[in-house]
């Protein structure tokens, strides 16, 4: 053989392993990275606080994630964006394919997003906003319109029923967090301005704890006992309110006519469908978050994000409508029972 005969072999042979690795890397890269098939995939939940509505919330995400076997991995803050840091830290560590994440604190919030997508693992964001500065797909509330609804039906009620009495609203809130500002709390806020524009409005702010809510609800009947519609953005401080009303002698109902204020309260728990259809207290309509819907809609997102088929960092938003309530015992007691997992019929099963 001569040399150059052996010099083109050669570098035919060479050409050949290149074209040859070049196909093998392809296939190669394609099982290396292949996607995970959802029944091997480890999803974690850094969940808000532990009431009642978060609590039913993790355990229907977990039923849903059992029947697709997804494997959930739940942190939760407490209600204390400052737990929030550990709690990412440890679902890193953990090695999860994606990261459920609604924030006690929005501005906490993004380093903690940022420090995850730098990882190559997706953040879904739900509930409320992360801060400004980072983009990740996001999963939301659609109840802006039922929040006016509500606020309407509140004011139109006082109108009816108290004749000649200014409308004077007291609502419980967080400040600072947009879910209630612009949604649900913002939302009640124009609704009653749009029937009584005149209305007396006064917000204090709850904390999102029901003990803060029952603080300074005292703290305003103290100087004003004359509010005839009372809100909370959400259960703990609607039903904080309602509680330091009752304290007051405000609180009672005849025959689910309220005898002072009117209630209104937003997520749907047993407690509150207890209020609702119970003639004897001025809870009159309840807007229900709907934690079985929201827990699909989270893990079924959150399986197209890390599967590539909605970008990780980009501004996907899907919203889940909640469910207006009355106090309507057959409707409450479905619901109790699909949503929050009520083993019993409320009080009012002859309804």
């Amino acid at each position: 053989m001569s040399r150059k005969t052996g010099i083109a072999l050669l570098v035919s042979f060479v050409a050949a392993l290149l074209v040859a690795g070049c196909t093998t890397s392809n296939h190669s890269g394609d099982s290396v990275g292949k996607q995970k098939a959802t029944n091997e995939l480890v999803v974690g939940d850094i969940l808000y606080d532990t009431d009642a509505y978060q609590i039913a919330q993790q355990k229907q995400m977990q039923a849903y994630a059992d029947s697709l076997g997804i494997k959930m991995i739940f942190e939760n803050q407490q209600g204390k964006g400052t737990s929030a840091p550990n709690l990412m830290d440890d679902l890193l560590a953990k090695g999860v394919d994606g990261v459920i994440f609604q924030p006690a604190d929005a501005n906490v919030s993004v380093p903690l997003v940022r420090q995850a997508q730098a990882r190559g693992v997706p953040v879904l964001g739900w509930g409320i906003p992360f801060g400004a500065g980072v983009t990740a797909p996001y999963v939301g509330l659609d109840e802006r319109a039922e929040a006016v609804a509500a606020g309407k039906d509140a004011a139109q009620y006082v109108l009816k029923n108290f004749p000649g009495q200014p409308v004077k609203v007291l609502i419980v809130t967080i400040t600072g967090v947009s879910i209630c500002s612009d949604l649900r709390m913002g939302g009640f806020d124009q609704g009653v301005k749009e029937v009584a524009p005149n209305a007396l409005i006064v917000t204090v702010n709850g904390n999102g704890d029901r003990n803060t809510a029952v603080t300074v609800t005292e703290d305003v009947l103290q100087r004003d006992k004359g509010f005839n519609i009372a809100t909370g953005c959400n259960s703990d401080m609607a039903m904080g309110a309602l509680q330091a009303f009752k304290s007051a002698g405000l609180g009672g109902a005849t025959g689910k006519k309220p005898d002072h204020a009117y209630f209104f309260s937003i997520n749907g728990t047993d407690e509150e469908l207890r209020a609702l259809t119970d003639a004897s207290t001025p809870l009159m309509a309840v807007l229900g978050l709907t934690p079985k819907e929201v827990a699909k809609t989270l893990i079924d997102t959150m399986v197209k994000v890390i599967h590539g088929e909605i970008p990780a960092k980009g501004n996907y938003t899907a919203n889940v409508p909640d469910t207006p309530l009355t106090p309507d015992c057959s409707v409450a007691n479905a619901f109790n029972k699909e949503e929050y997992f009520a083993a019993q019929d409320l009080p009012c099963v002859s309804g």
